[in-house]
């Protein structure tokens, strides 16, 4: 049952569905990355090492695609080694060039790495059915890996959906919850700083669904992820 206002698609949106194919849009959306800038600083961790698509560990080339064919093992890995290694790959997809709060996020792992292991493959796992334990599995009262918060977090809960196009736990970062504000009176904005918490989160992804479910026809399933594929590039 919806729990916010209907709002129709808006036509930007409709407009990008239309010119960009899924396989564009999403599996061969990625980045080229400075893999051994990561591998240098978490050769020490589980997970290791970070490859691109051709198995490069200095420079290489990082998708969407590869990252969900990262998604099962990191499920169900009881190492929880592929776990980390979704970690990696998505903060690596997820950062490009800037590396923002990296450092911070890895000495935070260094201090529990069996407990936060732990709640990767937990996280990983419920994510293909209780968003909302999910989402909190990752962030009880505050972030579980200090400096990764949801707008980094949940990129990787959405990479463990292995790209279902119906998977429920989406990339909602800052800038997916700006322009989905611009369309709803629902509270979207972030009331300290760049955190929030799960209600912000439900309610972006029902929008989100919402949107894919008015624009899928008999011909063309439109995913959830391709809403917010759309939501972070719109201007």
């Amino acid at each position: 049952m919806s729990t916010i206002a209907p709002v129709q698609a808006p036509s930007d949106l409709t407009e990008f569905i239309q010119a960009n194919p899924r396989s564009q849009a999403i599996d061969q959306h990625g980045f080229d990355l400075n893999l051994k800038y990561w591998n240098s600083h978490i050769g020490h961790l589980p997970g290791v090492p970070v490859r691109g698509i051709g198995g490069d560990t200095e420079r290489g080339r990082v998708s969407r695609g590869s990252l969900f064919a990262m998604a099962d093992p990191a499920c169900e890995d009881e190492s929880y080694e592929a776990a980390y290694a979704l970690l990696w790959h998505t903060l690596a997809w997820g950062t490009g060039s800037s590396h923002r709060n990296t450092k911070q996020g890895i000495a935070s792992v260094e201090q529990d790495v069996s407990g936060i292991g732990s709640a990767l493959r937990l996280a990983a796992s419920l994510s293909r059915t209780d968003p909302e334990a999910d989402f909190r599995t990752l962030q009880p009262n505050r972030p579980l890996i200090k400096s990764l918060g949801p707008n980094f977090f949940t990129k990787y809960l959405y990479f463990a959906g292995a790209g279902n196009p119906e998977h429920r736990c989406l990339i909602v970062d800052n800038r997916v919850l700006a322009t989905l504000s611009r369309y709803t009176e629902e509270p979207l904005t972030p009331k300290h700083g760049s955190g929030y918490g799960y209600k912000t989160y439900s309610t972006a992804i029902e929008l989100m669904v919402d949107w894919a479910t008015q624009l899928s026809t008999t011909d063309r399933q439109v995913g959830f992820d391709e809403i917010e594929r759309w939501a972070f590039a719109a201007r």
